[in-house]
């Protein structure tokens, strides 16, 4: 059993007037598939149909068209993580142009290809694109060499930072393990189109098709889905800091998801536009981040989107009802092997507590009971873990994360994270 929660958290510490997404100025009203910040400063760039690129150099408060040589379809554009950090923006018909003085010239790279390419890895040089195609660069960037791909899908995106992988059409996952030289498909379980991953991705999350959020915890050996609580098509998922805990997702509709635990609750933040979004970018950072999208949509936040809302978990429970239950963090964490939960009760009901390991395995049953209202202390010895539904009893845990979830009238209220070191 797997368990997603949908919380809402408040930011109470913006400007009024600037607070959450706001819509700029732009001196265009193509589509715009790609935005990307310069280290995540002022500096931004957006491209989009027709070769369009804008430019800012003040974090958009002015946007300036510029000349990027060509009339071809453009769908990603990236500032490269090496020393001069070039910027590079490829698309429609094997187009491929980067710059080194800030779009002042923008230079056509020949990829002895037409098949469009549709996204850059900010790190390591892999270009992926349409009919499995993937270029590869070890001169960073200046010659671009096709390698062998296993899959004729279209690929829509890639990330080369912590880990190599790529998706695209009909659920298709594929990896590298030795930088991008050779690739292998991985088995994600689902035939949804799958559009974006981080640039920070470590084969642990993409989105797409359907309002799809497909994690994995075992480096993409295995996936599952989170409910996103929507149908839209999710285009971009970026992490605002450089671990897992904060993520936005960005899509159809002018849709908008945040976590801040890692994706155990996700919620909804006000766009305030309609146009289908296709790019969200952060960049170390849970202030300041920009999302694109059609109609030369571009959209800025300096207090990482503002509120979050949309209050309700997996199982249909209003936010309402977890007021009365509270599940506190589990001390000491990490441990080894004794730990002890605390929680709260402002009513009587039934309670259940369960731990599950990082695939969503349940692997132990802590209290299933109906208790009166008031504070309890559990507490769980990892070499005597009480029974689970797998009917094991006194088995002793492997090293690891583990979740623990409280559980009312067998409705999911919460889950916290703990780590047992062994």
């Amino acid at each position: 059993m797997k368990i997603i929660l949908f919380l809402t958290f408040i930011n109470l510490g913006s400007n009024f007037a600037e607070a959450g997404w706001v819509r700029q100025s732009t001196p265009v009203n193509t589509n715009l598939y790609s935005v990307n910040s310069h280290h995540g400063n002022d500096i931004t760039w957006a491209c989009g149909e027709n070769g369009v690129i804008i430019f800012t150099s003040n974090g958009g408060s002015n946007w300036f068209l510029q000349n990027s040589g060509t009339t071809a379809d453009l769908y990603a554009i990236v500032f490269m993580e090496i020393s001069g950090g070039p910027v590079f923006a490829c698309g429609e018909n094997g187009t491929m142009l980067y710059t080194t003085n800030y779009g002042s010239n923008w230079i056509s790279i020949n990829m002895n290809t037409n098949k469009t390419l549709r996204d850059i890895s900010d790190f390591r040089f892999v270009a992926v694109g349409d009919s499995g195609v993937i270029f590869r660069s070890s001169n960073n960037g200046m010659n671009w060499v096709e390698v062998s791909s296993p899959v004729t899908k279209n690929l829509n995106a890639v990330s080369g930072a912590f880990s190599f992988y790529a998706v695209g059409n009909e659920g298709t996952v594929i990896a590298s393990t030795n930088l991008g030289q050779s690739w292998n498909v991985l088995n994600s379980g689902v035939t949804n189109d799958l559009f974006g991953v981080p640039l920070f991705g470590n084969r642990d999350i993409a989105v797409g098709q359907n309002g799809l959020i497909l994690r994995s915890s075992n480096f993409g050996i295995n996936w599952y889905s989170q409910n996103s609580f929507t149908n839209k098509d999710i285009n971009s998922v970026e992490y605002s800091v450089n671990n897992t805990s904060h993520i936005y997702c960005a899509g159809d509709s002018g849709i908008i998801l945040k976590t801040t635990d890692g994706g155990i609750s996700w919620g909804t933040q006000v766009s305030n536009t309609i146009e289908n979004l296709n790019s969200i970018f952060f960049y170390l950072d849970d202030t300041r981040g920009f999302a694109c999208g059609d109609n030369g949509t571009i959209l800025r936040t300096t207090d990482g989107g503002g509120v979050i809302s949309n209050i309700k978990n997996e199982n249909g429970l209003n936010i309402s009802g977890l007021d009365n239950y509270i599940l506190s963090g589990n001390y000491p964490n990490p441990f080894n092997p004794v730990t002890k939960i605390n929680y709260e009760l402002r009513i009587s009901n039934y309670v259940t507590i369960k731990v599950y390991d990082v695939l969503g395995n349940e692997v132990a049953t802590l209290i299933n009971q109906k208790q009166n209202a008031g504070s309890y202390e559990i507490e769980l010895n990892a070499r005597l873990a009480p029974a689970s539904r797998n009917g094991k009893q006194g088995s002793d845990l492997p090293g690891g994360v583990y979740f623990y979830s409280l559980f009312v009238n067998n409705e999911f209220i919460s889950a916290k994270r703990m780590m047992l070191l062994k």
